[in-house]
């Protein structure tokens, strides 16, 4: 097999996941269909106006639960996270089809409580997202955008095991001016999970 790409961020020192390191859904973590009355949870998630325009930058400020309702793609689904019997999420992200492609997923507007960051949440939405795509949907890659000065969300992304694809120009404001954003992908064969099964010989 090839060589990796090189990470997105070389920072040794980001430890930040070790809380919930190995973790997944089925300790306690599970998804669960986006509904109605989550959004003006989610809403309050977003407390600067940085952090709308990393999440949503297509979304006019100021966020609303109503403009969250509208974000979800046609043949798209949305997710909260939860734990154990709550019902109140933890995180949310969604999942759309790329190019009318079922094989090639698009996440999205992916966030988690704010009280929650930097300890390992996000990576835990991350890879519930991944199994519902690789394994529940047979997706075989999946693609996201970030802007370059969100490290915080490269770091999770790198963990999670998306390399760098390609760059993208991006006009959001009509008139307005135009950002670049990094896109990144992971594919099935690409996952932490799915590398960690692979015989000893059949590792790179």
């Amino acid at each position: 097999m090839g060589l990796l790409p090189p990470p997105l961020i070389d920072d040794p020192f980001d430890h930040r996941e070790v809380e919930n390191r190995g973790k997944s859904p089925a300790d306690g973590w599970r998804l669960e269909p986006f509904q109605p009355w989550h959004a003006p949870t989610i809403a309050r998630w977003v407390q600067t106006e940085q952090q709308r325009r990393w999440l949503a930058p297509s979304t006019h400020p100021p966020l609303t639960a109503e403009k969250i309702l509208e974000w979800k793609k046609p043949g798209g689904s949305a997710f909260v996270l939860v734990k154990g019997a709550e019902r109140s999420p933890w995180g949310y992200g969604e999942l759309n089809p790329m190019r009318n492609d079922g094989e090639y997923l698009w996440l999205g507007h992916i966030v988690v409580r704010p009280d929650q960051r930097g300890r390992g949440l996000g990576s835990t939405l991350l890879r519930a997202l991944l199994a519902e795509a690789f394994e529940r949907r047979n997706a075989t890659r999946v693609a996201l955008i970030v802007f370059p000065n969100n490290l915080a969300a490269l770091r999770c992304y790198q963990r999670a095991g998306f390399s760098l694809s390609g760059e993208e120009i991006h006009q959001f404001d009509g008139a307005g001016p135009t950002h670049r954003l990094l896109r990144l992908e992971i594919t099935r064969a690409a996952r932490p999970e799915a590398r960690s099964a692979l015989p000893a010989q059949g590792r790179d």
